[in-house]
Protein backbone atom coordinates (compact mmCIF):
# COMPACT_ATOMS: atom_id res chain seq x y z
CA UNK A 1 0.00 0.00 0.00
CA UNK A 2 1.12 3.74 -1.02
CA UNK A 3 2.12 6.14 1.87
CA UNK A 4 -0.80 7.86 0.24
CA UNK A 5 -3.54 5.29 0.77
CA UNK A 6 -2.86 5.08 4.53
CA UNK A 7 -5.17 7.73 4.66
CA UNK A 8 -8.65 6.92 3.01
CA UNK A 9 -10.90 9.41 5.17
CA UNK A 10 -10.15 12.96 5.99
CA UNK A 11 -12.63 14.79 8.44
CA UNK A 12 -12.43 18.71 8.93
CA UNK A 13 -13.66 20.81 11.60
CA UNK A 14 -16.37 23.60 10.51
CA UNK A 15 -15.85 26.81 11.73
CA UNK A 16 -12.48 28.45 11.40
CA UNK A 17 -11.61 25.30 10.05
CA UNK A 18 -13.20 25.41 6.77
CA UNK A 19 -15.26 29.05 6.87
CA UNK A 20 -15.33 31.80 9.23
CA UNK A 21 -18.16 34.50 9.86
CA UNK A 22 -18.41 37.23 6.93
CA UNK A 23 -16.44 40.12 8.25
CA UNK A 24 -17.42 40.14 12.09
CA UNK A 25 -19.77 38.68 14.40
CA UNK A 26 -20.47 41.59 16.53
CA UNK A 27 -20.85 43.37 13.01
CA UNK A 28 -23.71 41.23 12.00
CA UNK A 29 -24.79 41.53 15.94
CA UNK A 30 -25.20 45.24 14.86
CA UNK A 31 -26.74 44.83 11.64
CA UNK A 32 -29.92 42.85 13.16
CA UNK A 33 -30.65 44.71 15.97
CA UNK A 34 -30.55 48.05 13.61
CA UNK A 35 -33.40 46.32 11.39
CA UNK A 36 -35.37 45.55 14.14
CA UNK A 37 -34.87 48.73 15.91
CA UNK A 38 -32.20 48.14 18.70
CA UNK A 39 -29.81 50.24 19.07
CA UNK A 40 -26.18 48.81 19.87
CA UNK A 41 -22.47 49.29 18.98
CA UNK A 42 -19.95 46.76 17.54
CA UNK A 43 -17.71 47.76 20.59
CA UNK A 44 -20.60 47.09 22.98
CA UNK A 45 -21.13 43.53 21.30
CA UNK A 46 -17.68 42.91 21.36
CA UNK A 47 -16.54 43.76 24.88
CA UNK A 48 -19.90 41.51 26.31
CA UNK A 49 -20.46 38.18 23.95
CA UNK A 50 -16.82 36.04 24.73
CA UNK A 51 -17.43 37.06 28.56
CA UNK A 52 -21.09 35.34 27.88
CA UNK A 53 -20.33 32.60 25.48
CA UNK A 54 -17.77 31.46 28.04
CA UNK A 55 -20.51 31.80 30.97
CA UNK A 56 -22.82 29.83 29.17
CA UNK A 57 -20.59 27.19 28.22
CA UNK A 58 -19.67 26.73 32.30
CA UNK A 59 -23.14 27.60 33.40
CA UNK A 60 -24.79 24.94 30.90
CA UNK A 61 -22.12 22.43 28.82
CA UNK A 62 -23.04 21.36 25.53
CA UNK A 63 -26.52 23.31 24.87
CA UNK A 64 -27.55 22.36 28.25
CA UNK A 65 -28.68 19.54 27.04
CA UNK A 66 -28.44 17.46 30.30
CA UNK A 67 -30.50 20.08 31.62
CA UNK A 68 -33.53 19.79 29.14
CA UNK A 69 -32.47 22.48 27.05
CA UNK A 70 -31.79 22.55 23.21
CA UNK A 71 -29.52 24.67 21.11
CA UNK A 72 -31.75 27.10 20.33
CA UNK A 73 -32.96 28.00 23.65
CA UNK A 74 -29.08 27.67 24.54
CA UNK A 75 -28.55 30.34 22.36
CA UNK A 76 -30.63 32.91 23.02
CA UNK A 77 -29.76 32.85 26.88
CA UNK A 78 -26.14 33.65 25.65
CA UNK A 79 -27.58 36.26 23.03
CA UNK A 80 -29.65 37.59 25.69
CA UNK A 81 -27.04 38.26 28.07
CA UNK A 82 -25.32 39.99 25.03
CA UNK A 83 -27.38 42.64 24.88
CA UNK A 84 -28.63 42.81 28.48
CA UNK A 85 -25.03 43.90 29.39
CA UNK A 86 -24.31 46.01 26.50
CA UNK A 87 -27.50 48.46 27.67
CA UNK A 88 -29.95 47.19 25.91
CA UNK A 89 -33.22 47.21 27.88
CA UNK A 90 -34.17 43.64 29.05
CA UNK A 91 -38.23 44.22 28.88
CA UNK A 92 -37.43 45.21 24.68
CA UNK A 93 -40.45 43.40 22.83
CA UNK A 94 -38.66 43.87 19.78
CA UNK A 95 -35.94 41.39 21.09
CA UNK A 96 -37.81 38.16 20.42
CA UNK A 97 -37.58 39.31 16.55
CA UNK A 98 -34.05 40.26 16.84
CA UNK A 99 -32.78 36.51 18.15
CA UNK A 100 -35.06 35.03 15.32
CA UNK A 101 -33.35 37.17 12.65
CA UNK A 102 -29.68 36.37 14.61
CA UNK A 103 -30.46 32.67 14.70
CA UNK A 104 -31.45 32.60 11.01
CA UNK A 105 -29.00 34.77 9.72
CA UNK A 106 -26.36 32.11 11.00
CA UNK A 107 -27.83 29.26 9.15
CA UNK A 108 -27.24 31.46 5.77
CA UNK A 109 -24.68 31.32 2.84
CA UNK A 110 -24.33 35.54 4.08
CA UNK A 111 -23.41 35.23 7.12
CA UNK A 112 -20.09 33.47 6.46
CA UNK A 113 -16.98 33.43 4.22
CA UNK A 114 -15.14 30.13 2.94
CA UNK A 115 -11.46 30.39 3.30
CA UNK A 116 -9.55 30.75 0.12
CA UNK A 117 -8.13 27.35 0.57
CA UNK A 118 -10.97 25.33 0.89
CA UNK A 119 -12.47 24.92 -2.46
CA UNK A 120 -9.84 23.91 -4.11
CA UNK A 121 -8.20 21.49 -1.36
CA UNK A 122 -11.54 19.78 -1.32
CA UNK A 123 -11.87 19.36 -5.25
CA UNK A 124 -7.85 18.17 -5.03
CA UNK A 125 -8.85 15.29 -2.32
CA UNK A 126 -12.21 14.49 -3.60
CA UNK A 127 -10.83 13.89 -7.00
CA UNK A 128 -8.01 11.46 -5.64
CA UNK A 129 -11.40 9.23 -4.17
CA UNK A 130 -10.68 9.83 -0.50
CA UNK A 131 -13.78 10.03 1.86
CA UNK A 132 -14.15 13.73 3.35
CA UNK A 133 -16.43 14.83 6.08
CA UNK A 134 -17.42 17.24 8.64
CA UNK A 135 -16.93 16.62 12.19
CA UNK A 136 -18.16 19.78 14.29
CA UNK A 137 -18.71 20.95 17.98
CA UNK A 138 -22.22 22.42 17.11
CA UNK A 139 -25.37 22.79 16.81
CA UNK A 140 -27.80 21.22 13.98
CA UNK A 141 -27.51 24.61 11.78
CA UNK A 142 -24.13 23.61 10.49
CA UNK A 143 -25.59 21.18 8.16
CA UNK A 144 -27.80 23.53 6.53
CA UNK A 145 -24.39 25.93 6.73
CA UNK A 146 -22.44 23.78 5.07
CA UNK A 147 -25.12 22.75 2.10
CA UNK A 148 -25.87 26.76 1.93
CA UNK A 149 -22.35 27.33 1.23
CA UNK A 150 -22.15 24.74 -1.18
CA UNK A 151 -19.85 22.41 0.24
CA UNK A 152 -21.73 19.83 0.41
CA UNK A 153 -20.84 18.16 -2.91
CA UNK A 154 -17.50 17.07 -1.37
CA UNK A 155 -18.93 15.63 2.02
CA UNK A 156 -20.08 11.88 2.66
CA UNK A 157 -21.18 13.15 5.76
CA UNK A 158 -21.68 16.19 8.27
CA UNK A 159 -21.44 15.27 12.48
CA UNK A 160 -23.13 18.04 14.50
CA UNK A 161 -22.13 17.41 18.04
CA UNK A 162 -25.28 18.22 19.20
CA UNK A 163 -27.58 15.77 16.94
CA UNK A 164 -24.90 13.06 17.90
CA UNK A 165 -25.09 13.74 21.65
CA UNK A 166 -21.00 13.50 21.64
CA UNK A 167 -18.53 16.68 21.77
CA UNK A 168 -15.17 16.43 20.96
CA UNK A 169 -12.73 15.46 22.03
CA UNK A 170 -15.26 12.28 22.90
CA UNK A 171 -13.90 9.11 21.42
CA UNK A 172 -17.95 8.52 20.19
CA UNK A 173 -17.97 11.29 18.12
CA UNK A 174 -15.07 9.91 15.87
CA UNK A 175 -16.36 6.82 15.90
CA UNK A 176 -19.55 8.08 14.53
CA UNK A 177 -17.75 9.22 11.59
CA UNK A 178 -15.54 5.90 10.93
CA UNK A 179 -19.14 4.24 10.92
CA UNK A 180 -20.97 7.14 8.42
CA UNK A 181 -17.44 6.15 5.97
CA UNK A 182 -17.94 2.78 5.88
CA UNK A 183 -16.15 1.34 8.45
CA UNK A 184 -12.53 2.37 8.19
CA UNK A 185 -10.33 1.69 10.62
CA UNK A 186 -8.95 5.09 12.63
CA UNK A 187 -5.80 4.52 11.74
CA UNK A 188 -6.51 4.87 8.14
CA UNK A 189 -8.61 8.24 9.09
CA UNK A 190 -7.39 12.03 9.29
CA UNK A 191 -8.88 15.26 11.20
CA UNK A 192 -8.04 18.45 10.65
CA UNK A 193 -9.14 20.99 12.51
CA UNK A 194 -7.55 24.13 14.52
CA UNK A 195 -8.73 23.28 18.52
CA UNK A 196 -5.62 21.42 20.31
CA UNK A 197 -7.72 20.03 22.55
CA UNK A 198 -10.92 19.36 20.96
CA UNK A 199 -9.42 18.16 17.01
CA UNK A 200 -5.82 17.56 17.73
CA UNK A 201 -5.45 15.45 21.02
CA UNK A 202 -9.40 14.29 20.19
CA UNK A 203 -8.58 12.74 17.30
CA UNK A 204 -5.56 11.43 18.49
CA UNK A 205 -6.93 10.15 21.61
CA UNK A 206 -9.52 7.81 19.32
CA UNK A 207 -6.85 6.18 17.35
CA UNK A 208 -6.80 8.60 14.31
CA UNK A 209 -3.82 10.22 12.58
CA UNK A 210 -4.61 14.14 13.06
CA UNK A 211 -2.81 17.46 12.33
CA UNK A 212 -3.85 21.06 13.55
CA UNK A 213 -4.38 23.64 11.50
CA UNK A 214 -2.74 26.95 12.79
CA UNK A 215 -4.27 29.52 10.77
CA UNK A 216 -3.45 32.56 12.66
CA UNK A 217 0.45 31.07 13.24
CA UNK A 218 2.99 32.90 11.12
CA UNK A 219 5.31 30.33 11.91
CA UNK A 220 6.17 26.92 13.33
CA UNK A 221 6.35 28.56 16.28
CA UNK A 222 6.84 26.18 19.90
CA UNK A 223 3.97 24.57 20.69
CA UNK A 224 3.06 26.21 24.23
CA UNK A 225 2.02 24.08 27.30
CA UNK A 226 -0.89 26.34 28.24
CA UNK A 227 -2.56 26.02 25.23
CA UNK A 228 -3.66 22.40 26.51
CA UNK A 229 -3.75 23.38 30.41
CA UNK A 230 -5.83 21.32 32.73
CA UNK A 231 -6.25 18.20 30.63
CA UNK A 232 -4.46 14.82 31.91
CA UNK A 233 -3.05 14.74 27.82
CA UNK A 234 0.95 14.53 27.95
CA UNK A 235 2.40 17.58 25.91
CA UNK A 236 4.26 17.15 22.70
CA UNK A 237 4.41 19.54 20.07
CA UNK A 238 1.43 18.73 17.30
CA UNK A 239 1.43 18.13 13.64
CA UNK A 240 0.57 21.72 12.28
CA UNK A 241 0.08 22.94 8.74
CA UNK A 242 -0.36 26.95 8.46
CA UNK A 243 -2.84 26.24 5.35
CA UNK A 244 -5.08 23.61 3.56
CA UNK A 245 -3.05 24.03 0.63
CA UNK A 246 -0.19 22.21 2.14
CA UNK A 247 -2.53 19.06 3.24
CA UNK A 248 -2.22 17.18 0.15
CA UNK A 249 1.43 17.35 0.07
CA UNK A 250 1.39 16.02 4.17
CA UNK A 251 -0.72 13.11 3.18
CA UNK A 252 1.27 12.09 0.59
CA UNK A 253 4.07 12.50 2.85
CA UNK A 254 3.57 9.97 5.68
CA UNK A 255 5.18 7.59 6.64
CA UNK A 256 3.58 4.22 6.03
CA UNK A 257 6.13 3.22 9.09
CA UNK A 258 4.78 6.30 11.14
CA UNK A 259 5.18 5.59 15.02
CA UNK A 260 1.72 6.32 16.38
CA UNK A 261 2.41 8.76 19.46
CA UNK A 262 1.48 6.94 22.81
CA UNK A 263 -0.68 9.28 24.06
CA UNK A 264 -3.03 8.93 27.40
CA UNK A 265 -5.82 9.55 26.71
CA UNK A 266 -8.46 10.00 29.94
CA UNK A 267 -11.85 10.96 27.77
Amino acid sequence: MSNLRRVKLITFDAYNTLFKPRGSLSAQYVEEAKKCGIEVTKEQITSHFGQAYKNQQLNAPFYGISKGMNPRGWWKELVYSTFLNAGVNSKDPKFDQLYDALYDRFTTADAYSIFPDVMGTLELLKHQGFKLGVISNSDERVVHVVENLKLNRYFDFVLASAVVGFEKPNKAIFNKALELAGDVPAENALHVGDDIDKDYFGAECAGWNSVLLARSKLSYEDFSPAMVADTSIPLHRPKRLLSLHDLYPYINNLSEGEEHKQTTCSL
